[in-house]
């Protein structure tokens, strides 16, 4: 009797320190996340999971800014990159299923897809293809594309390389993916999705963009800038079938992660996606970002998703790790920026190519109503040569040479710094 006892107050001990714990955590996710909400930085949801428990979830923001409409846990965020994965799994399972091989050539599939013939079906999963990352202007991205339409567009555009020389971050090869998907099945990639991806997880509030379609509880799409916040460019996500397109809510991006890790969806899945005992993966199109970061080993995980694009989503994202991996944590600290108007004379000496020092890509700087701005990222003046982003809260500064002119940039971003070389 002393020994069952002991046992009981030992296990409620532990079941009390844990609670504690869990409790802890949780006050100090809200009180970290609320100081950007308050500040209109961060619109979205965070949820995290610790023991097979949900120790905090909650929104943020407006779904809706013109409407008044708060986010709620259910709202539906566009998840973008994280829709790469789920094409991995289909993949896979059709792998399975000998209706597809990884070393089955493009052409078997696309006859006349330009390379077709050296292009593997393994190098459109791994980003090998050539195919590069965006094919058309932003402005042809707010039109409607079956995938069939879309790999059209992708066969005008050249490759970016010899196919399997190189590596280059592709989501118009996943887009062609999803595409060869459809024919090697006979089946829609939605259908694709709902057999082998949500079906499988319980993944019941999550589903393909289809502009045509009503989505209950979705939400819009927004930026931050200078002005506070602002709606993003309109865009219409099938330009990204499969690699983009998912619209999905923090329970169920976090199902997918569980149940990737966990082997839900076979072994060869797991294997294939690089995933043993943890899964991470995020995503940002337009005005919406996500993440998602489950470990079984620590029998932990989180997800954040927003439907505004601001720097607040890494700066949080960073410290919920931390929190959740027990580390100390400073206080927030919400950055305001001082933007000075017109501090430097000609803004048109910035614009041009640069590729980043590390041979990680390119980027174009223009000049758009005398605005300096990279695609959506806009640049705030803060001083001479220096500016603000608030996409990703980076200090971007223009650096000269001997000469006076302007030869690089040092983009320094919450945990990220790159050096962008003038072409």
């Amino acid at each position: 009797m002393k020994n069952f006892v002991a046992f009981f107050l030992s296990s409620l001990f532990l079941f009390s320190a844990t609670a504690f714990g869990q409790a802890s955590k949780a006050r100090e996710i809200d009180a970290y996340v609320k100081a950007f909400a308050d500040a209109n930085q961060f619109w979205g949801v965070v949820l995290a999971v610790e023991d097979g428990k949900v120790i905090y979830e909650k929104a943020f923001g407006l779904a809706n800014a013109e409407f008044m409409i708060p986010n709620q846990t259910n709202t539906r965020f566009g998840i973008a990159s994280i829709t790469k994965p789920m094409t991995g799994v289909i993949l896979t399972r059709l792998v399975e299923e000998k209706k597809i091989a990884p070393e089955d050539k493009l052409s078997k599939y696309i006859p006349d897809f330009p390379n077709g013939d050296k292009i593997t079906i393994e190098m459109l999963r791994s980003h090998r293809s050539g195919i590069l990352h965006r094919v058309m202007k932003p402005e042809e991205e707010s039109l409607p594309y079956t995938s069939a339409e879309f790999v059209e567009k992708v066969k005008q555009a050249k490759l970016a390389f010899e196919p399997g020389t190189q590596r280059l971050y592709s989501s118009g090869g996943y887009a062609v993916l999803a595409r060869v998907l459809e024919i090697a099945s006979g089946k829609p990639y939605a259908q694709l999705l709902q057999e082998y991806v949500f079906s499988p997880a319980a993944m019941r509030d999550s589903m393909d963009f289809n502009s045509e379609n009503v989505m209950e509880r979705r939400s819009q799409d927004y930026m931050l800038d200078a002005k506070g916040v602002v709606n993003a460019a309109l865009k219409d996500y099938s330009f990204l079938v499969g690699a983009g397109s998912v619209y999905s809510t923090a329970m169920d991006v976090y199902r997918f992660g569980d149940a990737l890790a966990g082997g839900k969806y076979g072994d060869a899945a797991k294997t294939d996606a690089a995933v043993k005992d943890e899964f991470v993966a995020s995503g940002s199109t337009n005005g919406h970002r996500a993440f998602v970061k489950v470990s079984r080993a620590k029998k932990r995980g989180y997800v954040l998703v927003s439907n505004l694009g601001s720097g607040a989503f890494d700066i949080v994202q960073t410290a919920v790790e931390a929190i959740m991996d027990g580390k100390p944590v400073a206080p927030a600290m919400v950055p305001n920026p001082k933007i000075i108007p017109n501090p430097n004379k000609n803004p048109a000496e910035f614009a041009g190519r640069y590729r980043r020092q590390d041979g990680g890509g390119e980027i174009e700087i223009v000049i758009k109503n005398n605005v300096v701005q990279s695609g959506d990222i806009k640049l705030y003046p803060t001083g001479a040569d220096r500016f603000f982003d608030y996409k990703f809260f980076g200090d971007v500064t223009f650096v000269r040479d001997g000469a006076g002119r302007i030869k690089e940039i040092k983009w320094s971003s919450p945990g990220f710094e790159s050096v962008w070389v003038r072409q």
